[in-house]
């Protein structure tokens, strides 16, 4: 087994994140894709649903999801700053394409590569993303 890394954060590396967290929080509520510069190229996005990663596409998927007819909004937002990126927790909620409830509580891990998006990772309720998504 290896040693676990534990990392000592910096001021100048927390200030960082939280700068551009602020900038592309707003984008992420309003589930539009933040401007490109804030993204590292290869930036890649990973979920726990499916264990895939892949690169990020320009439409989020809470985006792609309203345009087949859900109504979801984001709530209950909480943002954790480290040295390096954030995290956010959050609660997915709204109506399914086909009408029915959805709530969908979600961690989002966000880490940079020199002062950039470089990689999402996303936990979600896979049981609470069925009802949008379909079987996962």
């Amino acid at each position: 087994m290896t040693e676990p890394a534990i990392e000592t954060p910096t001021p100048e590396g927390v200030a960082q994140a939280a700068a551009l967290a602020r900038r592309w929080l707003p984008d992420f509520l309003a589930g539009r894709r933040a401007a490109d510069d804030v993204y590292a190229p290869g930036a890649s996005t990973w979920h726990n649903i499916g264990e895939r990663e892949a690169e990020i596409l320009a439409t989020p998927s809470r985006t792609r999801s309203v345009e087949k007819g859900a109504e979801l909004r984001v709530e209950d937002v909480h943002v954790k700053v480290f040295d390096g990126g954030w995290v956010v927790q959050s609660v997915a909620v709204g109506t399914s394409p086909d009408g029915q409830p959805v709530r969908i509580p979600s961690c989002l891990v966000v880490t940079m590569r020199d002062g950039k998006i470089a990689r999402f990772e996303e936990y979600a309720d896979s049981r609470a993303a069925e009802r949008l998504f379909g079987e996962v």
